[in-house]
């Protein structure tokens, strides 16, 4: 009975800490620009999949609209920083990288409208390289 009572204590202690680990990134993401890029993710997993041109251009639409109301917010990693000449620096980094990837989603629309989803699976890829990019330069490691 007592090594029972001690797998259930390891098995409680590990899903407690499994929940804690998928709840702690979340906490990040409850600001405005977290919403922005939570809804901008879900349009471009939906665009991964889709395999409606008219479809695929609206959650492109969706994506480009929250990149572009992304531009204008300030990663929680900006604003952490003393303001100065590396912080306007950052900022407009982050500014550019935002801006190609709306260029990169109207070309994805382009694509689309045009009927020709062959040509978004290489822009999806692109998108995926520029996202992970933004996300290495711009969001700070949960452990710093």
């Amino acid at each position: 009975m007592t090594g029972c009572r001690h797998m259930n204590a390891r098995f409680l202690t590990a899903l407690a800490t499994a929940c804690l680990a998928f709840t702690l990134p979340c906490l990040a993401e409850d600001t405005p620009l977290g919403k922005r890029m939570d809804a901008m993710n879900e349009a471009y997993k939906a665009l991964r999949k889709e395999t409606d041109p008219a479809k695929a251009a609206e959650l492109a639409r969706t994506a480009q609209t929250e990149a572009a109301k992304s531009m204008t917010e300030t990663p929680a990693m900006l604003a952490k920083m003393p303001d100065g000449p590396e912080r306007a620096k950052a900022a407009v980094e982050y500014r550019k990288a935002m801006a190609r990837l709306y260029l990169t989603l109207c070309e994805v629309e382009e694509a689309c409208l045009a009927g020709n989803l062959e040509a978004v699976k290489p822009l999806i890829e692109e998108i995926k390289k520029q996202r992970k990019a933004g996300h290495d330069r711009f969001i700070e490691d949960e452990e710093e």
